[in-house]
C-alpha cells in the first residue's frame, strides 16, 4: 500500500486529500503495522492489488464498495488482508467484513481486538456470515444478527410453477411495452450515459424519507467507476429512454453477484424494475454464476437471536427498523419485494469490540447518515400516514 496515510500523531500525510482523521500511538503502530490510508490515495498498482482481493475474496455484497476512492483503507501488517473503514472519533465502523484468505482471518479478528484495546476505540464489522461468527465469539466480541441477505441459486432456476406467477406476469408485461435490457460494457458509453443514470438515481430517491443512500448499509454508484462491476439498463424499445438500471458488483471470485444498485423512473412502466432483474439473472445464468444476491434485507429476523453476546439494545434498534419504521426504512417493503424472487435467506451478523455502548450506537446512526433524512418528505409521509389512520374507510 501507499506511505500516504496518517502520522502516528494523527495529522494527515503529505499528499493525501482524506478528511478522515484518527490518532495511532507509536507502539501499536510498530507492533501491529497498522496504517491508516486515505483510499484516493492509492497508486493505480496498489488499487489494482486491492480489487484483486477483494474480487477474490468479497463475500458480502457490499465488499466491493471498498475500491471507491472515498473513505479509508486498513491493511494488515502480512499485506495480505484489508478492511474499509469509515472512523467516526473513536469508533471504527468496518462494511464488507474481512477481505482476506479464510486462513489469516483470525489473526485479523484478534489483530482489530488488541488495537481496540491500545487505542480504548470501539470497533464494529458488519456483514459477518455465520461461518465466521465463531472467530469473533471466542475473541470476546459482542456479536448480533444484524439482519439476513436473500440469495438466489442459479443452478436450477427456471421461473416455472405458481412461486414465480409474479415475475412472469411483470416480464410479459414490460415486453409487451417494449422494454428491453442493454449492458453496458463501452466505457465510452458508461460515460455518455453517467447523467441520465445519476439522475434516475436522484429521481427515485426523491421523495423518500432518506433522499441519499445510507452509508454503511448501500454501496456507492458511479457508472464511471466500475471495475468488474456490470451495469444494465432497461429501455424502451420505441424511444430509446432508458426507464430504470442495476449496477451488480461480484463476490467469491466472479461466483456470485450482488444486485447493489437499482433505480426506476417513477414513470417507467410497472414492473420494469423485476424484468430488469429477471433478465440480468438469466445471463448470468447462462454465463455459469452460481448465486446471486439481492442485498442485505436490514433487521430481518434480529428478534429470533437470544445467544447471550447479542447486545438487546441493538437487537431492539435493529428490529424496531425492520418491523415498527418501515415509514422511514422501508425494510419491510424491500422485503416484500425481493421475496418475490423466492430466495433462500442467510443471516448477517455485526460484530463489536470491545462491546457496544449508547455512544457506539449514536456513532452507527451517524456515520450511516440514519440521522439526516429528509425533513420535507418525513412530514409529508407522517401526514399520508396519519390521514389513512383516521380515514380506514
Amino acid at each position: 500500500m501507499s506511505d500516504t496515510a496518517f502520522s502516528v500523531d494523527g495529522t494527515v500525510a503529505p499528499g493525501s486529500n482524506c478528511r478522515d482523521s484518527t490518532r495511532l500511538p507509536c507502539d501499536l503502530w510498530r507492533a501491529a503495522g497498522t496504517v491508516l490510508t486515505c483510499r484516493g490515495s492509492l497508486s493505480r498498482h496498489e488499487r489494482e492489488v486491492l480489487e484483486e482481493k477483494v474480487f477474490m475474496f468479497g463475500r458480502a455484497p457490499e465488499s466491493y464498495d471498498v475500491v471507491h476512492p472515498g473513505g479509508s483503507l486498513l491493511k494488515t501488517p502480512c499485506g495480505q488482508g484489508f478492511l474499509n473503514v469509515y472512523p467516526d472519533g473513536r469508533h471504527w465502523h468496518i462494511p464488507g467484513g474481512m477481505l482476506a484468505a479464510d486462513e489469516l482471518k483470525p489473526s485479523m479478528v484478534g489483530w482489530l481486538r488488541q488495537i481496540a484495546e491500545v487505542q480504548r476505540r470501539t470497533i464494529a464489522v458488519y456483514s459477518i456470515t455465520a461461518d465466521e461468527v465463531p472467530l469473533f465469539r471466542d475473541a470476546g466480541y459482542a456479536v448480533n444478527k444484524f439482519g439476513e441477505e436473500p440469495v438466489i441459486d442459479l443452478g436450477g432456476l427456471n421461473w416455472q410453477g405458481r412461486p414465480f406467477e409474479w415475475i412472469r406476469r411483470q416480464t410479459n408485461f414490460c415486453r409487451r411495452q417494449g422494454l428491453v435490457v442493454d449492458e453496458i460494457t463501452c466505457p465510452e458509453a458508461c460515460k455518455s450515459l453517467s447523467q441520465e443514470l445519476l439522475a434516475i438515481l436522484v429521481e427515485d430517491l426523491s421523495d423518500r424519507v432518506y433522499s441519499r443512500p445510507l452509508q454503511l448499509l448501500e454501496g456507492h454508484f458511479d457508472p464511471q467507476f466500475l471495475l468488474r462491476g456490470r451495469l444494465f439498463v432497461a429501455r424502451c424499445g420505441a424511444a430509446g429512454r432508458t426507464e430504470a438500471f442495476v449496477a451488480v458488483f461480484p463476490m467469491e471470485n466472479g461466483q456470485s453477484w450482488a444486485f447493489e444498485t437499482y433505480r426506476r423512473r417513477k414513470d417507467a412502466p410497472r414492473g420494469t424494475v423485476p424484468f430488469l432483474f429477471r433478465t440480468v439473472i438469466d445471463q448470468l445464468q447462462a454465463e455459469g454464476v452460481r448465486r446471486v444476491s439481492l442485498c442485505l434485507v436490514l433487521g430481518r429476523g434480529v428478534t429470533q437471536d437470544l445467544s447471550v453476546e447479542a447486545d438487546p439494545r441493538v437487537r431492539w434498534l435493529l428490529g424496531s427498523a425492520y418491523s415498527r419504521l418501515n415509514l422511514i426504512f422501508n425494510t419491510a417493503g424491500q422485503d416484500y419485494f425481493k421475496s418475490r424472487f423466492r430466495p433462500r435467506y442467510v443471516d448477517r451478523y455485526l460484530c463489536v469490540t470491545p462491546h457496544n455502548s449508547l455512544s457506539s450506537i449514536a456513532s452507527f446512526l451517524k456515520t450511516s447518515g440514519a440521522l439526516r433524512p429528509n425533513l420535507r418528505n418525513l412530514a409529508a409521509r407522517l401526514l399520508k400516514s396519519f390521514g389513512r389512520s383516521s380515514n380506514p374507510g
